[in-house]
Formats: structure tokens, sequence, C-alpha cells
């Protein structure tokens, strides 16, 4: 079942082009990760996809719900309703965690089931709970974040995701703000949620993980996606010169 899919976004600021006829589709279940090089487009393309940055043209379908489309070579956006209909599908972790300062892990996790999903609150506290178990976190649910590790924020961050239940989760680069020995336990939450079939697209600079744990690799450079295939496809047999240089790069720099 095809989750999201996209054709022929383009996103420019001030002039300057960032996507450049970008199509993809994602199915349920499918674990893409995206590699490239700083400034490919790589985040743009996620924030376009999640209703943060508007597209200068295109078009997205979301689960058979038009998002947004460019007849005329405009972008039209739909209607409120649906758009909310839509975000309600997609879920997004940041690089810098973005909790809520004054906010203690457990009312960082519930406060968008409740206040924007309509969720109970006894139930929305019972999932965070539950979520904060499954992270290795449950002793942490009246900590603010200022108490926590970068590591234990970013998990924090992954369960509020989680708690609002999406059809698809993206990650922005999800270990870029952590210290080496941190980004273990992030991956280690990701790689359980690969294996229970979560649909997920991951922008990040760590190889192996998108080596081991992806179901296809998209390489971005230029706003474009040069190439895509499995891990295997992309690490051991890469067609295209910039994605060869792009990889031997990183296999020189250990």
């Amino acid at each position: 079942m095809q989750i999201l899919h996209v054709e022929n976004l383009r996103k420019s600021f001030d002039g300057k082009t960032i996507l450049s006829n970008v199509s993809l589709e994602i199915s349920k279940g499918e674990v893409i990760a995206v590699i490239g090089p700083s400034g490919s487009g790589k985040s743009t393309l996620l924030r376009c996809l999640t209703l943060l940055e508007k597209i200068d043209q295109g078009k997205i379908t979301v689960e058979g719900d038009v998002m947004v489309d460019s007849p005329h070579g405009h972008p039209r956006y739909a209607p409120e309703e649906t758009l909310r209909k839509i975000r309600l599908k997609l879920g997004m972790v940041f690089q810098n965690f973005n909790l809520f300062p004054h906010f203690s892990v457990l009312q960082n996790i519930t406060e968008a089931p409740v206040h924007v999903a309509g969720v109970p609150y006894e139930v929305a506290k019972a999932n965070a709970l539950e979520l904060l178990e499954k992270i290795g976190l449950a002793d942490k649910a009246d900590a603010y974040p200022y108490q926590l590790s970068g590591g234990q924020s970013q998990r924090v961050a992954i369960a509020r995701a989680l708690a609002m239940k999406p059809d698809v989760l993206f990650f922005d680069e999800p270990t870029s703000a952590l210290d080496p020995e941190l980004t273990g336990e992030v991956l280690k939450v990701i790689r359980a949620l690969a294996a229970e079939h979560m649909t997920m697209m991951v922008v990040t600079h760590e190889m192996a993980f998108a080596r081991d744990v992806a179901d296809r690799v998209i390489f971005m450079d230029n706003g474009q996606i040069i190439e895509t295939g499995t891990p295997e496809q992309i690490f051991l047999n890469p067609t295209n010169e910039r994605t060869k240089t792009f990889l031997q790069r990183f296999s020189e720099n250990g």
C-alpha cells in the first residue's frame, strides 16, 4: 500500500533552487534512508513533505488525499480540513529535539494527543507511559528536558511523535546533535521501530545505519535525487559517479 507519492517537487529560497523535480514514493512498512552531502536538499524535502514548508511546484499525495497539486504551474493546497487530516498522519523528529522546556517529559508526550487529536488525558497518559517503557525511559516521566542527556531528549522526541500514532514518521538527522557515545541509544530505538515495520523516512549521515536498516536508500545532491536503490545496490554497486565519489569519501573517513 502506498503511503506517500511525490511528483516533480520544486522548492527555491531567494531565487536559489533547493529542490528540483524530486519524485518519490513510500510504501507502508518501508524504511527509506536519505543520504547526501550537506546542502543537497534533504532536510528541505522533509519539511515540504510534512507541511513545514510550502512548495513552489509539484504534487504530494498522502494515502490518496492530495496535499498539494500544481495544475497550472502554481501550487494549490488542499482545504484546511484535508490538511489537518493529513498532518495527523505525519510525524516528525527534528535534529535538536524541540521539546517544550517548561513541560515535563510526560507533558511533552501527552500535549499533542490531548489538545490536537482530542484524546482523553488518562488514555494519552497511559500511552505515554507505555512509550517511555518502550524507549527505556520509564523512570523519566516527571523529569524536565534540562535534566536529560541529548540521547534521552531525542528518545523522548521520538516518543512524542509516536504518541500521535502517525502513519509515517520522518527523521531529520536524528543523531547529528548528539555526542558519538549517545548516538547508539537513539539508533537502537529507530532500529526497533523498523523491526516493527513502522513506515519511516530517515535523513541521516550514519552510513552503517542506512546500510543495515533501510529497505531503500536515496542519494541526493544539488536538490535532486541522483540515485535510489536497495542498500546493497547503493553501497556495493552504485551506478552514478557522484554517488561513488560521495560514498568513497565516507569510506576514507572511516
